[in-house]
């Protein structure tokens, strides 16, 4: 693997770990001009997600004899996948991600106006920040709680079994950030850490967490404590201003940048290889 490529948690071999470990088959496929591509066999078929992470200009003969059947592309190069006998079938999503290799002013002065005034605002509230490797038994309210939030406001996520997965094969990588007021928790993010990236992908919040902008203050701690640790990035995860505004508008006004996936990509069966 070319250590400059910042590989998206989908791509890296953690994430291949913990999958394996859940009993999915998975395996890395060498495309010549990318990074090896994590696969999932699925169906006996084989999908890729965020992938392949390109190292030189893509080309495509490696990938029209890469035995592939979806791909859901990390950058969008319609001409190379449909040369490469794939066609689209869902257009691209957008994900947010913050640049870590900046100054904590520099990315504070990337925040919208209104962002940083509720940060501003939740800094001069008497919380309590605290971080910590995930444990199951201690955390395991957080993922009680947010399948709570996942019934009431009608959304799916990744399966709870793969955070215990993923802790399981590299127990330092999970790691909890908790808002505490009157030594009461009020909000709380998890991070699945995959050096040089980190990827934010659990948060839940009480009334009182949402009142005092706890949030707010947690993410930019979190950034500050993972750029002091050597990570490039931190992704947020996908931005869908249609389904779910309020978290597409918090993910945004942290100054993150916004940019398109390649969208979803099948090989038809009649397109040979």
């Amino acid at each position: 693997m070319t250590p400059e490529i910042t590989l998206p948690l989908q791509q890296h071999p953690h994430f291949a770990a913990a999958l394996a470990h859940m009993g999915r088959s998975v395996c890395f496929v060498d495309v010549a001009g990318a990074a090896p591509v994590l696969t999932v066999r699925q169906f006996g078929q084989l999908l890729v997600s965020r992938g392949p992470i390109w190292h030189q200009t893509g080309h495509s003969a490696p990938l029209r004899h890469a035995a592939f059947r979806m791909i859901n592309a990390d950058v969008r190069d319609d001409t190379l996948m449909r040369a490469a006998g794939l066609r689209c079938v869902m257009t691209p999503a957008h994900v947010a991600e913050l640049d870590l290799l900046t100054t904590p002013e520099a990315r504070k002065h990337a925040m919208t106006p209104k962002w940083r005034r509720a940060w501003q605002a939740a800094e001069t509230t008497r919380l309590k920040i605290s971080e910590h490797a995930y444990d199951a038994q201690t955390h395991g309210w957080i993922l009680k709680a947010d399948l709570a939030q996942q019934r009431s406001k009608g959304f799916r996520g990744l399966p709870h079994s793969l955070i215990g997965a993923y802790a399981a094969m590299h127990p330092k990588s999970v790691r909890v950030v908790i808002a505490t007021q009157h030594q009461t928790p009020i909000a709380a993010m998890l991070f699945l850490l995959h050096r040089p990236v980190a990827t934010y992908h659990i948060g839940w919040t009480s009334a009182r967490g949402r009142a005092v902008c706890a949030h707010h203050r947690m993410i930019v701690t979190a950034a500050d404590l993972l750029a002091q640790r050597g990570y490039r990035r931190l992704d947020l995860g996908m931005v869908d201003t249609d389904t779910a505004p309020g978290l597409a508008r918090f993910k945004i006004g942290t100054g993150a940048q916004v940019r398109p996936l390649g969208g979803t990509w099948v090989r038809l069966p009649w397109c040979a290889r």
